[in-house]
């Protein structure tokens, strides 16, 4: 093959130029076949690619389908059950209730009843006249001097920076016309969490972006300025992610603009490590001290940390010592291990944390324990797209929930998968102006305000279905799951009190 090729590349100049020579008006020949030949000849000398080596010019048809192999799955050729993470059906739902359109179905379901893992709730044969429940949730404990009620479905942490400035623009115009809750993520405090007035939950990592000083530790100042913000309703410490749970994170030097850099307190240009460890404490007791000092610097806000489950015996020890010196956070945001990220390690991505629906029972159960169920408030975060979503993570012992992909596909997000390539296509996670401009803000907002309002909706029908009236009746005695061919098992029988 590789012989050939250069055989075939003569003949073909050859050919050319005496075209040329007897022919000069088919002069533009040219410009089509020696482009292409030059490509030939690179990919026969080049030594990075095998295929290409070996089949110039045939390689790069294979290399393209490779670097595009997700993107050429999901337009065509996996049906609606198939994708990954997220499959069409799931986008669906998020996306016509997005757009406030027709939002149903013919047919009948495409999810197999008899598939392993299969889950449905059970419905009444009494449903329910209406709905006496405001779907709010008052966070805040014994603690706490300020308390805030959240919605039981706000945006989870999306970063400027690993989002856009106009994606985070219409997340925050979003979330103020729906009445949930904004968290800023990790990288800082900025003047688009402000724009049109929503409800932050202001969060900092181990960088402590927004609030760190020159050597990158925790600055009480600077935190003191964001948390006495009247937009800011709740603090959270961000311990571990559940993408990349125990690992550090890293801010390519591409990305991190002049504006970035400012919002962040980096220097602009460099590449930014996040530690998979906090300077400012470094075991649970240093911890509550952390949060005292945070709740006397932010004058009584809730104080929370989030993380996503690792080792059983270490958060059980974490809440002995809550229960112990009768001191605590006013909330555990849980993050399930399938959570997303714009760019996570390999093993932690695929392999590490404990998935969301273990994870929230878990946690439930080891609060009950220590008696400080009802002073410590749980958030759920992992793959929530639907009602059907929220009231499982209801059922199992969580009060509200995050969703942050869901609120992408919201924006437009067509999970092309280049979050951490600085190319998407909808202008959601990528800085490039040109990309970012294609993101309307005006329109994005009020499709978020949509999707969230539609939810809700959806989940009061859902209660209503199965004879209820409020989230008191909410059990896990409705929820079953296929256990195999032949068996099924509830939520009670599989997760336990």
């Amino acid at each position: 093959m590789r012989k050939g090729f250069i055989i075939t590349a003569v003949i073909i100049l050859v050919a050319l130029f005496a075209t040329i020579f007897w022919f000069p008006f088919l002069w533009w020949a040219g410009l089509i076949i020696l482009p292409i030949l030059v490509l030939g000849l690179v990919d026969y000398f080049q030594k990075s690619s095998n295929i290409r080596r070996t089949y110039p010019l045939l390689g790069r048809i294979t290399n393209f389908l490779e670097e595009q192999r997700h993107v050429v799955q999901e337009s065509l050729l996996l049906n609606r059950t198939e994708g990954k993470p997220f499959n069409w059906i799931q986008k669906e739902i998020v996306y016509k209730r997005a757009a406030n359109t027709l939002m149903n179905q013919p047919f009948g379901t495409q999810i197999p009843y008899d598939q392993v893992g299969r889950e449905w709730f059970t419905h009444s044969t009494y449903p329910a006249n209406q709905i006496n429940d405001d779907f709010r949730v008052l966070i805040g404990s014994s603690h706490c001097s300020k308390p805030y009620s959240a919605s039981i479905l706000n945006l989870a942490g999306m970063s400027f920076g690993s989002i856009s400035k106009n994606a985070t623009l219409a997340f925050n115009g979003g979330a103020k016309i729906a009445g949930f809750a904004q968290n800023t993520g990790e990288g800082g405090f900025t003047p688009y969490h402000q724009k049109y007035g929503a409800d932050i939950i202001f969060q900092f990592g181990t960088g402590y972006f927004g609030c760190r000083d020159a050597e990158g530790n925790f600055d009480a100042k600077k935190f003191t300025d964001i948390a006495s913000n009247e937009v800011v309703k709740m603090v959270e410490i961000k311990i571990s992610q559940g993408a990349k749970p125990g690992y550090g994170a890293i801010l390519p030097a591409k990305k991190n603009t002049k504006e970035i850099a400012d919002f962040r307190d980096v220097e602009q240009g460099t590449e930014i490590h996040s530690p998979a460890f906090h300077s400012a404490f470094g075991n649970d007791i240093e911890m509550l001290w952390f949060i005292n000092d945070l709740r006397k610097l932010s004058n009584g806000k809730p104080i929370g940390i989030k993380l996503c489950i690792g080792q059983k015996d270490e958060f059980e020890s974490m809440v002995k010592t809550f229960a112990e010196k009768q001191n605590y956070p006013d909330f555990i945001a849980i993050d399930g291990a399938e959570g997303g990220s714009g760019a996570a390690h390999m093993e932690s991505l695929h392999w590490a944390g404990m998935p969301i629906i273990e994870a929230v029972h878990f946690v439930n159960g080891i609060l009950k324990n220590y008696g400080l169920r009802d002073e410590i408030k749980v958030m759920a975060a992992g793959k929530i797209i639907s009602a059907f979503d929220i009231y499982r993570m209801l059922a199992l012992g969580a009060d509200t929930c995050y969703s942050a992909r869901g609120m992408m596909f919201a924006l437009g997000c067509v999970q092309s998968l280049k979050c951490n390539l600085d190319t998407c296509p909808t202008g959601i996670t990528t800085m490039d102006p040109s990309r970012v401009a294609s993101l309307v803000v005006s329109d994005k907002k009020t499709k978020v305000a949509n999707y969230h309002k539609n939810t809700i909706e959806g989940f009061k029908e859902l209660l209503k279905s199965m004879g209820l009236e409020n989230r008191k009746g909410i059990n896990k005695k409705y929820i079953v799951r296929r256990m195999n061919e032949n068996g099924t098992k509830t939520y009670e029988e599989i997760y336990p009190n």
